[in-house]
């Protein structure tokens, strides 16, 4: 069975220059002590050794939470923001969801 990676935590600060590169993007907006949190960090990591060339970007939403409260809106963690090439959110889903179905996900809104 896979090893049970986490994606690193980033500062938003430090990546938000990367939404709207020419690649699309996804905000995995969760906190350290949320059981669904840690799930969706799982699958997201799996993706990404699959994926590398995909920008996906793990956010501490409590620690930040003037950027997932004042900026996205966000009430509840975890929450993904995908964004296309070009910037725009296309896609916002809210809970935990596994691999199968984040790679449905991924083909639609045109990362695979």
């Amino acid at each position: 069975m896979n090893e049970k990676k986490l994606l690193p935590v980033n500062e938003y600060r430090l990546i938000k220059h990367n939404i709207g590169n020419g690649r699309p993007t996804i905000l995995a907006f969760g906190m350290s002590h949320c059981y669904s949190c840690k799930a969706m960090s799982h699958v997201f990591a799996q993706i990404l050794d699959e994926h590398p060339e995909f920008q996906i970007y793990a956010i501490d939403g409590q620690k930040e939470r003037h950027i997932s409260r004042d900026v996205y809106r966000l009430k509840e963690m975890p929450t993904q923001i995908f964004f296309d090439a070009e910037g725009n959110e296309v896609f916002r889903h809210t809970g935990a969801y596994k691999k199968p179905v984040a790679e449905i996900i991924l083909k639609k809104w045109g990362f695979v």
